[in-house]
């Protein structure tokens, strides 16, 4: 009997060599008999791990395991706060690689063929259910304090990714990094110090949202200081700010001073 390990390695092959036949040929002209053969092993074989071309492209679309979500949020948190803000944005800003293209051949597939549409619809939902849950357990441990649900989090880390598929097939200049980074400050709020690793969650969270007002003042006072050069009264920017004209007055001088 096969061994445990070489079921994997056999399964694995199996993914890879539907991988490269789904590329090259396209899902509709793919075949069983030719993954089979990339992947040096009889049909038999192959219906021993799948039991259909259908589920083989489940298993081959570029939808992060599930795995491999919910244990990210526990790995990040035993890295320092500035190697944990790098993996953020490097996740956020990276191309979409040739596996995770596959999927812009899958969703034209499944608009005409709706088995291929319920696979389509249930990796995705189990995409979004560990996103979710990943998000939970980053809450949790005080890595980030979202403005969001972390359900919409996950969804709104979804339209992202799709998104980058389409510029990368089209070719198209993604935003630059320095805009990812100011995105993951807005969805996530996250804050932290390498010098403060073990801060506790709930202080981890007060320390987030401390900083996300201290980054709303310095831009609320920004967009005062802009107003009034464009020659609007003091009074006017205090009743749009909700200040005083007086505080209006003691901002400017504080913003011109800095």
């Amino acid at each position: 009997m096969a061994s445990e390990s070489t079921r994997r390695n056999s399964r694995s092959a199996l993914i890879e060599a539907a991988f490269e036949e789904f590329s090259t040929k396209g899902y509709e002209a793919a075949t069983v008999a030719g993954i089979a053969g990339r992947a040096g092993v009889t049909t038999g074989a192959l219906y021993a791990h799948f039991a259909s071309k259908l589920d083989l492209l489940s298993a081959t679309v570029g939808l992060a395991p599930v795995e491999a979500i919910l244990r990210s949020a526990g790995e990040m948190a035993a890295l320092p706060w500035s190697e944990r803000s790098k993996l953020i944005i490097g996740s956020l800003s990276a191309r979409p690689d040739r596996r995770m293209l596959l999927l812009l051949d899958v969703i034209v597939v499944a608009r005409r063929d709706p088995h291929v549409a319920e696979i389509l619809q249930r990796g995705l939902e189990r995409y979004l259910h560990a996103m979710a849950a990943s998000n939970d357990e980053a809450v949790a441990l005080g890595l980030i304090d979202p403005p969001l649900t972390t359900d919409d989090l996950a969804r709104v880390m979804a339209l992202l990714t799709m998104g980058k598929l389409v510029f990368a097939a089209l070719d198209e200049a993604p935003p630059s990094e320095a805009a990812f980074a100011r995105l993951a400050d807005l969805l996530l709020q996250s804050a932290g110090a390498d010098d403060e690793p073990d801060q506790p969650p709930a202080l981890a969270r007060v320390r987030a949202r401390a900083a996300a007002a201290e980054q709303a003042r310095a831009a609320l006072h920004d967009g005062i200081a802009a107003a009034v050069r464009q020659g609007h009264s003091l009074r006017h920017v205090g009743t749009a700010a909700g200040l005083s004209h007086e505080r209006v007055r003691q901002v400017l001088r504080e913003h011109d001073a800095g």
